[in-house]
């Protein structure tokens, strides 16, 4: 088969697509729309005037007064969208991937590729395009099996959601702007983000709303405590898989309420309920389940699994370097 890569930069431009994989929705155009330092693209795989195949990237400016390739970013998030299933995914892949670095290696100063699920996918083409791996733990729980989420989880869950309950905690979804611009400063104030200094701006927080919550594409839950706010999670999804993008609590100032964990489990139980089948954390960290994220996640009943995230400076003796450190 003869393959086209055509790379779109713009929605209204694109050929009708379903809605395959999560991060790689037609609707990833909307969710980062009006936001200046934001590039997204579309790149898509044709054979005979035909989508087979689409993968969507970021490119951002890491600061938003800073210009030039050195203060740019491309990400890539999850194994592109595959409308065939009779293709040879991992000769597409490898399309994309050397597709990709041909357009952007000149206008970002490093891509990163992440949440893959699979430690093999892609090895080829990343090798061949002179990325270089970190080994990750990807968490992820079943929700179909014959135990409940709730027989899954670690006696000190158990405990920590019956005391929640006992004081009052209630968890319900969030259908209105009102308490976004709350929410999002509760996400920012949180530790995990201020070591990542990668923190979203609020419009692409109003963006998911408007264009994943409002359709049915994802949702915000939302922890109260005396009409307090203490802890929420924001979803996505996918046909049967629900995808964790953001969780937090205010585990200082509640700690005796556990706010984090009641918040991911009533997340679940809802999850369970309506009928999908995995609840997927995605990358947690290193590939070390004593780290503290992965350890804390497991005992919600998940399978740790080992995945990669894949990595290129586009300096080639930066790249070089990196490579002899990581390989």
């Amino acid at each position: 088969m003869e393959y086209q890569v055509k790379i779109y930069g713009k929605k209204e431009d694109l050929p009708p697509l379903n809605d395959v994989k999560f991060f790689h929705y037609v609707s990833s155009f909307d969710w980062n729309q009006n936001i200046s330092f934001y590039r997204p693209m579309m790149l898509i795989v044709f054979c005979d005037e035909k989508p087979i195949a689409s993968m969507f990237a970021l490119i951002m400016r890491i600061n938003r007064l800073m210009y030039g390739s050195v203060f740019k970013r491309c990400y890539i998030s999850q194994q592109p969208s595959f409308y065939e299933e009779n293709v040879n995914k991992i000769e597409i892949f490898n399309l994309l991937i050397s597709s990709l670095v041909k357009e952007v290696e000149n206008k970002v100063f490093f891509i990163e590729y992440r949440n893959l699920n699979d430690a093999v996918f892609g090895y080829k083409g990343f090798r061949e395009n002179g990325f270089y791996s970190a080994k990750w733990i990807n968490v992820r729980n079943s929700l179909q099996r014959k135990r409940k989420i709730w027989d899954q989880l670690s006696s000190t869950r158990k405990n920590q959601v019956n005391k929640a309950r006992r004081k009052g905690v209630v968890v319900e979804e969030l259908t209105s702007h009102d308490k976004l611009r709350e929410i999002y400063k509760l996400i920012d104030k949180s530790r995990n983000w201020k070591m990542s200094k990668k923190f979203p701006p609020y419009q692409y927080f109003e963006n998911f709303f408007n264009c994943y919550v409002s359709l049915g594409k994802g949702k915000i839950l939302i922890s109260r405590y005396n009409e307090k706010i203490i802890g929420g999670i924001i979803l996505g999804f996918e046909q049967k898989t629900v995808y964790v993008l953001y969780f937090w609590g205010k585990e200082k100032r509640y700690k005796t309420y556990y706010p984090t964990v009641f918040t991911i489990f009533s997340a679940m139980e809802m999850a369970e309920k309506e009928g999908y089948e995995f609840f997927d954390f995605m990358d947690s960290g290193y590939l070390n389940i004593n780290a503290g994220k992965p350890r804390f996640l497991l005992q919600f009943g998940g399978k740790p699994k080992s995945t990669r995230r894949w990595y290129r400076f586009n300096w080639r003796l930066l790249n070089f370097f990196a490579k002899k450190i990581y390989d």
